[in-house]
Formats: structure tokens, C-alpha cells, sequence
């Protein structure tokens, strides 16, 4: 069944230091470091997430009428939750669909919240200290992340294989989010819905709601980038910058602008690579080489490193 969709709910931030960046942010790809000192706020997203308060107080997260309380939980894709933490100085780790052990985090109970405990809330719990204090940066964030993230997932259930279809057709949308079913069902020989439900078994997610991940982590990668949230937004496919906001605030509880304003938002770009690039890198490695005469995937076409290539309004 569905879960349901997050009623409207104002965000509540605490407030930062005086002289301190109102968050931190590490972009690593296929997943999203954020460090933060304190919110409460209803959030609905694609994205696995690891939470975790950094002085060890408890976490409240609210899900299908069930409450969760700990110092670190675990949340599953798309679980509707109200997280109240003011006040808790906060590390979340986003694990986009395309991660490694993002199925793993599909296997949670319900209500989809689960509490996080021994030398992996630990490990999160350092990491989150150091990661908004700012003494470590650029790839040792990196290195401690995919660390922690991965003895995380080796205390959740295995997931079984993932169907090559579902994995061909997660190529296909990173390439044009915007395919229609009916056109990529048949590569794969198969009708549209038969598609789209072995897509929802397979990853756990929507087909359409995975091609709005996509919009959402290239409108992510313009972070720090100073354009505005209107060329953000046409540069990662969306309708307009309304639609971007919207959907920007139902996953992450507040408008893009105070994500993507360097003056609230430390972004940590040390030794980084490009991370559209980066990801794809990642994922097509168990990929054979594209065809010869292959479109660049969509991600390549709509973005250079700095200056998205805008679309021009049609005569």
C-alpha cells in the first residue's frame, strides 16, 4: 500500500552560532552529507536516510502514527515522517536510489523508522562532530561516509538481486527523465505495466517518482553554484521554479533558497569531483560500453561543470 502523502507543515530550524553556517553540505554523488543544528519538519523523499543526533540526545521521528525515539534512527524511501529535533545539533546522510545499499534500507519495518544503535550510531556520531565543525572535509568526508553507510547496511537484511530490466531501465531514465513508459517498455520486451510494477518491486520506488530523483539530484549540483533558483530549475528539467520549490520542500522540509543561499549553507566542494559525472561513472561500471553514436547521457547534455545550457522558449 501507498504511503501517504505529508500534510503541509512548517519547518522550525534552530538557530546557528553566531558566525556559523546555518548547515554544511558534502555532495558525494549518489548520496547527500547535510549537517545541521536543529530542525523539526514533515518530510516525504526517495532517498534512504540515516539520522543522527551528534551529542547523543534522543531523535523523535513520527510515522504512520508510531513514534521512534533514539540518538540515531534509520528511515526508508518515501516513508511520510515528522522528525523533531530542535535543538540536537544533527548529522543526515540521504542515500540516493542509485547507492550501493540503498534497496537495504526497503526492508525496514514498518512504520519505516528504526532506531540505530552500537559502534555504527558511534561512527555516525563522530563523523557528524567533525563534519559540522568543519575539520574534516573533501574526500575524508567521503571515505568516512561510504564507511559508515556500509556497516550500517551490513545490520539490515540482505536484498535480493536486482533484475537486469529494472537496472536497464534505471540507465534509460538517467539518460532522459522524461521517456515516456510506453516508449522504454519495449527495449526491454516487456508491456508498460508490467514495467512499471517490476520496476516498484525491483527498487522499491515508483518508475516516476525515481525519474523525479533524477530532476532533484541535477537541481542538487547547483549548489554553491550561485545561479539562480529559476536557471537551477530549467536546468534540472522542471516545469518551472514553482514546481521545483514544491518538490524541493516536501523531500527536504524547506524552500530550495535556503539550501542553495551560500550565506546560510556551507558547501563543502574540497577536492571534489564533478557529481553528475561522478555517479554515472559509478553506475555504469558493471555496464557494457555504450553503442557507438550513443546520446551522452541527459545529465551530460543539460549541465556543464559550472553554467547549465538553458533551454530558449519556443517561437
Amino acid at each position: 500500500m501507498a504511503r501517504a502523502e505529508p500534510p503541509a507543515a512548517r519547518s522550525v530550524w534552530t538557530a546557528a552560532p553566531p558566525g556559523q553556517p546555518q548547515a554544511r553540505v558534502r555532495l558525494l554523488g549518489d548520496a547527500i552529507v547535510f549537517a545541521c543544528p536543529g530542525m523539526r519538519n514533515t518530510t516525504q523523499r526517495h532517498a534512504a536516510t540515516l539520522l543522527c543526533s551528534t551529542d547523543g540526545q534522543a531523535l523523535q521521528a513520527r510515522c504512520q502514527g508510531h513514534t521512534v525515539q533514539a540518538p540515531a534512527l534509520l528511515i526508508a524511501p518515501m516513508a511520510c515522517k515528522t522528525v523533531d529535533a530542535l535543538d540536537r545539533s544533527l548529522l543526515l546522510i540521504d542515500l540516493e536510489p542509485g547507492h550501493p545499499h540503498y534497496r537495504h534500507f526497503q526492508a525496514l519495518a514498518a512504520p519505516g523508522v528504526q532506531a540505530l544503535h552500537g559502534a555504527p550510531c558511534a561512527a555516525l556520531q563522530d563523523l557528524g562532530r567533525a563534519f559540522a565543525a568543519g575539520r574534516l572535509q573533501g574526500q575524508a568526508v567521503d571515505a568516512q561516509v561510504r564507511e559508515a553507510v556500509a556497516a550500517t547496511a551490513r545490520q539490515l537484511p540482505q536484498p535480493a538481486p536486482l533484475d537486469p530490466r529494472v537496472r536497464r531501465l534505471m540507465c534509460l531514465l538517467d539518460e532522459d527523465p522524461g521517456a515516456e513508459l510506453e516508449r522504454l517498455a519495449p527495449l526491454l520486451g516487456l508491456s508498460a505495466h508490467h514495467a512499471s510494477r517490476l520496476f516498484h518491486q525491483g527498487l522499491g520506488l515508483p518508475l516516476r517518482r525515481y525519474a523525479l530523483s533524477i530532476k532533484i539530484r541535477a537541481a542538487a549540483s547547483f549548489m554553491g553554484s550561485g545561479l539562480a533558483l529559476t536557471q537551477i530549475a530549467q536546468a534540472a528539467g522542471f516545469v518551472d521554479s514553482a514546481h521545483f520549490a514544491k518538490v524541493w520542500a516536501q523531500n527536504y522540509g524547506a524552500a530550495p533558497s535556503r539550501f542553495f543561499d551560500t550565506a546560510n549553507t556551507h558547501i563543502d566542494q574540497t577536492d571534489q569531483p564533478d557529481w553528475l559525472l561522478w555517479y554515472l561513472a559509478q553506475r555504469d561500471r558493471d555496464l557494457p560500453p555504450p553503442a557507438p553514436g550513443a546520446q551522452t547521457p541527459w545529465v551530460h547534455r543539460r549541465r556543464t561543470p559550472r553554467t547549465p545550457r538553458l533551454r530558449t522558449a519556443a517561437p
